[in-house]
């Protein structure tokens, strides 16, 4: 371990003991009473938006512009809690949106970043990413030993989030301080696993609460040759209750991945898939590498001026970094080059500040729940990159099939001075309001208006004319649902929403095919639009242990920006349009006192409708899986001893950029994984998971050129946690 990691896990043993002795010198525990939204019952340590007594089952949402709970949202959220996550043994966002039925991976290049990037019901999401409902912009690898719970808002979404959102949102919830003295350690161990983590909640006062998580890992990637795996990080929160109606939060999130970057394997062109290289890693032992970084501080302050009136607001400063030296394995005649590799050096500043007001009042004989808000933020990318300097005629490049990760005079990486900086400010306004007319009919809508300001300045070394673009745009959206509750543990819905997608609003990119910002792009002032029309239905079943949720759905998407040829002879039009329809189901819960499961299955049907190119209409998306499906389910033989297993389907991708123009797919695929786990007593635990038990490739992603690489899921591995509570 390196010094960083000794220094970390002793902080976290210390944290460890500090938490033991102060809980067990409490004579007795302070509640503090607190303000709900709705009636929550709480356990220690669980997930105050779950049922405790079926945690896979979430009740409500973690972002304060979703005022209802979610049986009574005409949208399709899925929430997935960390108990569902740590049954699945899932660490990191994107090994949780990887098993997502109507979501896919993508990859990184030379033209966006390298990093956590997700295309939700087709449509690209990579920059729309939330953490606590505001913005987490960057693309970097993101962590979840933080996390209360992840929520994914499917369709347009931009009254609740703003641009972007053509396809949905993923909101990640904190974990914040609760009123009950708790701490959990959790360590595991295996052939390539070695992680340790700590939460820990102290109630000081009864004005004062505070919460603290650590994270220690020093892993390898099980299946991929020379990897590591490295994060370290920490969050503290204090909550802080100055009167009786209100409340000031802080908190502070930090973190530092350490890993192998990794593109995959190339792409056999003769068998039309991927290339059978086993294990093989195409990099340079020692020079290639993936660093990335957070630091987020976020204040929130809420009062309560009436029983129904509340005002909250939020503010939040933080930087992340992702620095990376990547080979793309690309393979001409057999050999992969690793002199010109991959590489950038992004780091990325913002500020926002949200301010909402929330408040309940019958208008006649209709109880209405407005939200009314103002939200405001600046961001800023840099990106750099590293030179390879150094390089001899040792350096000879990789074979496919016997590479050579330690060889000689490939070089060394340099950051170097020479980049694009990217500034956006935004500002917007937004109101929504849900009416309920009776105790079975209710009609929620909401209207959003956004002011957009991008200045892209691709040679920070040079800023004249030729080298900047500038954009100013603005944009409104709404969104109406009618809802109806034939029982109080059902509804059934019918819903539309909308969402604009603006020049460069993807700040990890520079082309327009990325989603960049350019010289030529910036005279497209329209955004693109996008309309999401919904009909769904939602009921808790199995004595109310049991979510289950079915909608169908179609989105159209239009003003679409496209581009083709390069340099001078580049061209860009707005002449673009996409339809996709299709299907969700997903049931989470408790079926029977001893089955906890989370189920789903989505079916996708896509299609460009327009574009400027005539050969691209009628084809389907890229990087979008038609058939994908999931199933986790913990069976509890007895009290103390349970079983359990995921089961996760992905159907046939297409590659291609926007349309699948390549003619190469990756075959539909299967994962098993399986997971035991004994409780020795209320405070330890035992359990034990087999990732990939069947150890079958399992591919993530294909580049979107004719000759492309393939990202590689992660191969079999076996790991065993112990869980102890006080």
């Amino acid at each position: 371990m390196s010094n960083n990691t000794l220094q970390l896990t002793s902080a976290a043993l210390v944290a460890v003991a500090s938490f033991t002795s102060i809980a067990n010198a409490a004579d007795e525990v302070v509640t503090l009473d607190t303000v709900t939204v709705s009636d929550t019952k709480q356990v220690a340590g669980v997930n105050p938006n779950a049922d405790p007594d079926a945690p896979y089952k979430i009740d409500q949402s973690g972002n304060e512009k979703f005022t209802q709970p979610l049986l009574d949202v005409s949208k399709t959220i899925k929430v997935i809690g960390k108990e569902e996550m740590a049954d699945g043994n899932v660490t990191a966002l994107k090994e949780l949106m990887r098993t997502q039925p109507g979501i896919t991976l993508g990859t990184g290049e030379g033209g966006n970043a390298y990093g956590d990037r997700f295309i939700i019901r087709g449509f690209e999401a990579r920059g729309d990413v939330f953490m606590d409902g505001m913005r987490d912009p960057g693309s970097s690898n993101r962590e979840v030993f933080n996390t209360e719970q992840v929520e994914i808002a499917k369709g347009a979404s931009s009254t609740f989030a703003g641009r972007g959102t053509s396809g949905g949102a993923v909101n990640s919830v904190s974990k914040k301080p609760q009123e009950d003295n708790f701490g959990k350690v959790s360590v595991t161990g295996g052939e390539y696993d070695k992680r340790l983590t700590f939460d820990g909640n102290k109630v000081i006062n009864d004005k004062l609460t505070v919460r603290a998580n650590v994270l220690v890992q020093d892993s390898k990637v099980a299946g991929r040759d020379e990897s590591e795996d490295k994060r370290q990080g920490f969050a503290f929160a204090v909550g802080y209750k100055a009167t009786e109606r209100t409340e000031l939060l802080v908190d502070f999130y930090h973190l530092r991945t350490e890993g192998t970057s990794d593109y995959g394997i190339p792409w056999d062109s003769e068998a039309g898939a991927p290339a059978d290289v086993g294990s093989s890693w195409y990099g340079i032992a020692g020079r290639d590498f993936q660093d990335t970084g957070a630091d987020i501080f976020t204040a929130t302050l809420s009062t309560d001026f009436t029983d129904n009136t509340r005002l909250t607001t939020k503010v939040r400063t933080g930087e992340t970094t992702n620095d990376y030296v990547a080979v793309a394995p690309q393979a001409r005649d057999g050999v992969i080059s690793v002199t010109n590799p991959k590489t950038a050096a992004y780091t990325n500043k913002f500020v926002g500040l949200n301010t909402q007001l929330t408040h309940e009042r019958h208008i006649g004989t209709v109880e209405h729940t407005f939200a009314v808000g103002f939200e405001a933020s600046k961001e800023e990318v840099e990106k750099l990159g590293y030179d390879i300097v150094g390089i001899t005629d040792e350096c000879t490049g990789q074979d496919v099939y016997n590479p050579n990760n330690f060889q000689t005079g490939c070089g060394t990486a340099v950051k170097n001075s020479d980049g694009s900086l990217a500034e956006v400010s935004t500002l917007a306004l937004y109101i929504m309001d849900t009416a309920k007319f009776t105790e079975k009919f209710q009609v929620s809508g909401g209207l959003r208006y956004d002011y957009y300001d991008i200045t892209r300045d691709s040679d920070i070394n040079e800023y004249d004319d030729a080298t900047v673009a500038k954009l100013d745009t603005d944009f409104l959206n709404g969104h109406v649902g009618f809802t109806y509750k034939p029982r109080p543990n059902g509804s059934i819905y019918a819903s539309a929403s909308s969402s604009s997608n603006v020049p460069g609003e993807l700040l990890d990119a520079g082309a327009v095919a990325y989603g960049g910002l350019t010289e030529l792009s910036a005279d497209y002032t329209k955004p693109e639009r996008n309309v999401t029309i919904e009909l769904g239905t939602k009921w808790n079943i199995a004595n109310d242990n049991l979510a289950l949720v079915a909608a169908i759905f179609q989105t159209e998407k239009s003003n679409q920006l496209e581009s083709s040829g390069r340099g001078d002879s580049a061209v860009v039009s707005q002449t673009g349009a996409a339809k996709v329809q299709g299907a969700e189901i997903s049931i989470s819960g408790k079926a029977t006192p001893r089955l906890t499961l989370t189920a789903g299955a989505s079916y996708l049907d896509t299609k460009v409708t327009e574009s400027s190119t005539a050969e691209n209409v009628g084809l389907k998306l890229a990087n979008v899986a038609s058939k994908s499906a999931f199933v986790q389910a913990k069976y509890d033989v007895t009290p103390r001893f349970a079983v359990g297993a995921s089961l996760t389907h992905t159907g046939e991708i297409l590659g291609g950029t926007f349309a699948a123009t390549t003619g190469n797919s990756l075959e539909a695929s299967n994962r098993l994984d399986l997971m035991a786990e004994l409780k020795v007593n209320n405070s330890l635990s035992f359990q034990a998971n087999v990732i990939n038990a069947t150890d079958e490739p399992a591919y993530d992603a294909l580049y979107r050129s004719g000759s492309p690489f393939v990202y590689v899921g992660e191969g079999r591995s076996a790991s065993l946690t112990m869980n102890y509570s006080f």
